[in-house]
């Protein structure tokens, strides 16, 4: 069974400086949560399909910039799939472009997080986002007994990739 009292958070980038820096702000800082890094949408896809950890995780934190799937590919997939669209996607990018962070809006961002932040305001950033995964953590303990049939719902949604 898995342990619903770990807000499980995943993190998408291909950076492997960034990904290092991720790992070492929840590790110093967001103890209680688990992180799982990913170098690529396509790995995320396979693990979130899959349910690799038994269970949805409580917030994704994307990159834009990714070769496989970008940040806007995966997003726009996330919120059109039924069993995806209720995690709660964060973006943390690089990429400033008034066009970029409206078009994440439209496609359902819980919010847009610059990069280029000192390492003490990214850690204010993140600790903003706390109550995002706080929520949705709280609704899936709710939905185990209201949705069952859940794992039926993932599963038929990894058929539709392939």
């Amino acid at each position: 069974m898995p342990d619903f009292s770990r807000p499980l958070i995943y993190a998408v980038d291909d950076d492997e400086d960034d990904r290092y820096l991720l790992q070492r702000i929840f590790s110093e800082h967001f103890k209680e949560c688990t992180l799982r890094l990913f170098d690529n949408g396509s790995n995320l896809l396979t693990h979130l399909t899959h349910q690799l950890d038994g269970r949805l995780p409580d917030l994704i934190i994307l990159d834009l910039e990714m070769p496989v799937f970008n940040g806007i590919e995966l997003l726009r997939f996330l919120k059109e799939n039924e069993a995806f669209r209720g995690i709660p996607v964060s973006i943390l990018s690089a990429m400033h472009h008034k066009q970029h962070i409206e078009r994440c809006y439209e496609l359902g961002t819980t919010s847009y997080v610059s990069k280029e932040q000192s390492y003490v305001q990214l850690v204010s950033s993140i600790q903003h986002l706390q109550h995002h995964w706080s929520e949705n953590q709280a609704l899936k303990i709710k939905s185990r007994v209201l949705c069952p049939d859940m794992k039926k719902l993932i599963d038929s949604t990894a058929l539709s990739l392939n």
